[in-house]
């Protein structure tokens, strides 16, 4: 004999059938948070954090590049690989720099905009010339602050753009250097908020002093 139901039983089915369409629409969001979680897209800056040139300026060049020198510090317990960089202008009428190249340098923990007289030597700053694609930058060391006592994580190694001078009578600005990595399959994009700005032959320092105060607006 074939069962049948009641008809109070026959209208509970469709919510029964929304209830489980529910749960299942539930358990693909959980999926997707967690895939966002843990996933190759990751959250944030990430491990990275960038010692800053804050607000900086060139004068006159004369032609040669411009080695904007940032510190990398790991906070991370495992190595993170770089894939690349992007220079952000500063907006307010200037163009941002061209970058030429960029590379990975053993670094003393400063930063700044800086000629290069040869590539890979920022002033003393930081030296080498290392390729940056795939350059694995380990956990960082860390050391005692002299003021405060704590351990403080210190760069050892770090990233110079290398950018175009720019031309004569003219200025460019900068107001942020955006570093892509992966930790794993997890891929970042960490920004450091720079304040730079270069100017070329025949401006005066006034002119780049409003260059500079532009990127801050």
């Amino acid at each position: 004999m074939r069962p049948r139901f009641s008809r109070r039983y026959a209208r509970a089915l469709p919510g029964a059938r929304y209830a489980r369409a529910l749960a299942g629409v539930v358990v693909i969001l959980l999926a997707i948070g967690a895939f966002l979680a843990r996933g190759p897209i990751g959250l944030g800056n990430g491990p990275l954090s960038f010692g800053s040139f804050s607000i900086s300026g060139i004068p006159d060049p004369g032609g040669a590049p411009i080695g904007l020198v940032v510190p990398v510090i790991n906070h991370g317990k495992s190595a993170a690989l770089i894939n690349g960089i992007t220079l952000v202008g500063g907006g307010g009428g200037y163009p941002p720099p061209r970058l030429i190249t960029s590379y990975g340098a053993d670094d003393q923990g400063c930063a700044g905009l800086t000629r290069l007289t040869r590539p890979g030597q920022a002033t003393g700053c930081a030296t080498g010339h290392l390729a940056l694609q795939g350059m694995a930058f380990p956990p960082s060391r860390k050391v005692r602050d002299r003021v405060s006592g704590h351990l403080v994580a210190v760069a050892s190694l770090g990233v110079i753009a290398e950018a175009a001078a720019p031309a004569a009578g003219r200025c460019w600005t900068v107001k942020a250097i955006a570093v892509h990595y992966h930790v794993g399959i997890r891929h970042y994009t960490a920004t450091t908020p720079e304040a730079g700005a270069a100017c070329g032959s025949g401006v005066s320092s006034m002119d780049l002093q409003d260059a500079m105060s532009s990127v801050g607006r």
